[in-house]
Formats: C-alpha cells, sequence, structure tokens
C-alpha cells in the first residue's frame, strides 16, 4: 500500500467516527425541528413525519456509531452510512409524497437542506467514490421525489390549497438539483486537496518514501493488530556506515545520491513484503508486517549486500564511488510489547551492528540483554 493511501485509510476511519458522532449530535439537533416547525405553524403533517424522521434517526446513528467504533475502517460501513444519510432524507420526502402532499415533498423547508449536509459530511470521509456515491444518489433520488410529485398532475389545482410551501415550478427544482451537484463537486475538490496535503505530509521529499510521521502512524496500527491476531511482525532499523565522511569527502549532493540509492536498493530487496521509512538523517526503518524473524533476517542481508557491492554516481562529474555499507538492527514483536519497545529493541541492536564493525545485521539478543 502506497505511504500516503495508508495516512488517507487512518484519516477515513477517523473521518468515518467523526461523521458518526455529529450524525448523533445532528439528529438529536433534528429532534428539534419539528417543535420549531410546530411553533411556526408548519402543517401538522409535517411535524409528525418529522418527529417520526428524527426518532428513527437518531436510533440508526446510535447503531451507526457503535459500528464505526468497532471498524471504522470498513469499507462497506463508510459507503453504508453514507448512502443511508441521503436515502433518509429521500425517504421522509418521499412520505409526504405517498400522504398526498406533493408540494410539501419538493418544497420543503425543513427536510431538503439536509441533503447538502450529508454530501458535506462525505468530503470527511477522504474517499471520492464515496463523495460521487452520495451526491448522485441525492440528485437521483430527489430527481424521483419531483417526478413523483409532477405525477400527480395538475399541481395548481385548488385541492393543493393553500400552497403552505410555495406553487411548484420547474425552475426551482432544477436550482436544487444543481445546488446537489455543486455540493458534490465541492466535497470532490476537498477530498482532493486532502489527498494533495496528506501525499506531501507523509512522504520524505528527498527519498520518496515514508516519513517519520507516516512510520509512527503505521508502527502503531500494525502494533495493535498483530497483538489482536497473533500476526507476526517485524523491525528493522537501519543507519548508512560513515555516511558523514562519505558527505565530507564527495560533498553533499553525493550524500543526497547516496541515500537515494539505498533507498532503491532497500525496496527492491525487501518490497512487497517490508515497507521502507526514512526515520531521520542517514537512519531507515523497515517494517515486515506478517513476517517472521527468519524471514526479514534474509531480506535485510539480502538489502545489506546489494548496497554494500553497488555504486554511487556522484553528480556534476562522471566519476563514480563506492556505496557507504549499512547496519541493521532487526527485532520480531513479542507478546505484550509496545510500538516503542520494539523500535527500541531493533535501535539497541542497530548500535550493536555499529559496535561489532558495521556492515551487519544483528537480530539476535545479545547475552544477557535484548
Amino acid at each position: 500500500m502506497l505511504h500516503q493511501d495508508y495516512l488517507m485509510l487512518e484519516a477515513a476511519a477517523y473521518g468515518e467516527l467523526l461523521v458518526a458522532r455529529i450524525r448523533l449530535f445532528s439528529t438529536v439537533l433534528i429532534a428539534l425541528m419539528p417543535l420549531l416547525a410546530w411553533w411556526n405553524g408548519a402543517p401538522r403533517v409535517e411535524v409528525a413525519n418529522g418527529a417520526m424522521f428524527a426518532t428513527l434517526a437518531l436510533g440508526l446513528a446510535l447503531l451507526l456509531l457503535l459500528l464505526a467504533k468497532r471498524n471504522a475502517v470498513s469499507l462497506p460501513l463508510r459507503f453504508g452510512s453514507a448512502a443511508f444519510d441521503v436515502t433518509s432524507v429521500s425517504l421522509v420526502l418521499a412520505l409526504f409524497l405517498v400522504q398526498g402532499y406533493p408540494h410539501t415533498a419538493v418544497n420543503s423547508r425543513v427536510i431538503w437542506e439536509i441533503y447538502l449536509i450529508a454530501i458535506a459530511a462525505t468530503a470527511l470521509r477522504g474517499d471520492p467514490r464515496i463523495c460521487m456515491l452520495a451526491g448522485m444518489l441525492a440528485m437521483l433520488q430527489y430527481l424521483a421525489i419531483v417526478l413523483g410529485a409532477v405525477s400527480y398532475g395538475d399541481l395548481s389545482s385548488p385541492r393543493f390549497e393553500s400552497f403552505a410551501y410555495g406553487m411548484f415550478s420547474w425552475s426551482d427544482q432544477i436550482s436544487r438539483l444543481l445546488l446537489l451537484l455543486l455540493a458534490t463537486v465541492l466535497a470532490l475538490a476537498a477530498v482532493a486537496q486532502t489527498c494533495k496535503l496528506m501525499s506531501l505530509s507523509s512522504r520524505d521529499k528527498l527519498t520518496g518514501t515514508g516519513n517519520r510521521a507516516w512510520l509512527d502512524l503505521r508502527l502503531q496500527r500494525e502494533v495493535r493488530e498483530a497483538q489482536m491476531s497473533g500476526r507476526k511482525l517485524c523491525l528493522a532499523m537501519l543507519d548508512v556506515d560513515h555516511f558523514k565522511d562519505f558527505n565530507d569527502r564527495y560533498g553533499h549532493l553525493a550524500g543526497d545520491a547516496a541515500l537515494c540509492q539505498v533507498v532503491e536498493r532497500l525496496r527492491e530487496a525487501v518490497e512487497p513484503q517490508g515497507f521502507v521509512a526514512r526515520y531521520g538523517g542517514e537512519e531507515f526503518s523497515i517494517l515486515f508486517p506478517g513476517i517472521g524473524l527468519a524471514d526479514a533476517l534474509q531480506a535485510c542481508e539480502r538489502a545489506r549486500k546489494t548496497i554494500a557491492g553497488a555504486r554511487v554516481i556522484l553528480p556534476g562529474t562522471q566519476g563514480d564511488a563506492e556505496s557507504p555499507s549499512v547496519s541493521i538492527g532487526l527485532a520480531e514483536l513479542e507478546r505484550g510489547q509496545s510500538a516503542e519497545t520494539l523500535l527500541d529493541i531493533a535501535d539497541r541492536r542497530l548500535n550493536r551492528a555499529k559496535q561489532g564493525g558495521r556492515n551487519r545485521v544483528i537480530a539476535l539478543p545479545a547475552q544477557g540483554t535484548v
């Protein structure tokens, strides 16, 4: 999974949980709307329908909040909850049609605006597909409501007096459909902007790999899931040997080229089983979800040998230089360990690799230590 994609998944899960909480809060406010409508002299049928809708929505909002707390990253949940938000509005408007109030269905001053809120909320989920689903669903369902109202025949007939919600107008209905389209476009634009910012914030500018923020978030989630499921998880900490000397001898541009080549070789050696991230400076991390210590050690040794035997093309010259070697500390998650503990063990083993002569992988604890 790409680095920004993983962060977007995390953001989408948080957004779904946030939407669920907003939905619950909104349904509490919606429960007050029928009272306000009654106070302002709205027809009794709208007050009754509003109260029925508010009660049903409150119960379902509680259910969706519980589901989001259990598994907010679930794609069916995110699609389903967005469809629910839109369809619940359409059902209330359709109820007016069934009860013989077509003008209320197409000119409601209370219900229709919730379409816009439902579409805007999809931007918090960070998925353009959900924005499109909610927007298209709202437009199609509302168009069906309008056509249902038109099927009543002459909507200017005296039998519909007193026209408390105004006369039927095609221009008004087209305007509403265009507003739904505009809300969808704005939601899509917000998601695109979020994706761009997320990509910039999760990627190391020099090497193009994941950065420390991405690693911290991914490591926490992988440790949590591994502890819950019993799945294996390994973490490697890697340091480029004598990198300062390489920089001093060949210059910082050559140092940058060396780091980029190290990342390229690491990816070739460990992906797709492992994920590479820049921890800081000349230090990198490799995360191995679902991989045991033996397989992770084999991948790290393969990466170490490949890097040590490479040549770095020196920028601005026709020459090249021997690539710096790397030292690696590797650790496997044990039952009850935290992400911080796993990282600390891998880091200690990295230090042992450097103290032991560099250009090596340490994956086992020293006697009496980790």
